[in-house]
């Protein structure tokens, strides 16, 4: 009987796991100011922090995040350089996704 509870129980888990999942790692375009422009993976490409007169952008659940505030972080050399200047969703939704959403300021929308 217990090892019933427990195979039940586990499955419970994995079952909200997944709904939970699904809830909060979906792409947020719904709620994307409108009028915004639209930046293409190529685009980005020259926002990545090498020009420093240019900003730096960054897509993320296909919204763009102005992250020049955080130069220092994103320009070369910087520790987040790598995810300046394209499309960062899937190694910001292991760490760090939800710092950028509350920080800067959404720019633009993601088109792929």
């Amino acid at each position: 009987m217990l090892k019933k509870i427990i195979i039940i129980l586990a499955i419970l888990g994995i079952l909200i796991s997944i709904y939970l999942g699904s809830i909060y790692l979906r792409p947020r375009q719904d709620s994307a100011p409108q009028g915004l422009p639209s930046y293409t993976a190529s685009d980005l490409l020259n926002f990545n922090g090498v020009d420093p007169s240019k900003p730096i952008l960054l897509a993320l659940d296909g919204l763009v995040y102005d992250v020049t505030p955080g130069k220092e972080f994103y320009e070369v050399g910087g520790d987040y350089h790598d995810l300046a200047g394209k499309d960062s969703s899937a190694l910001l939704h292991i760490a760090g996704g939800d710092i950028i959403k509350r920080k800067y300021k959404v720019i633009g929308i993601y088109k792929i």
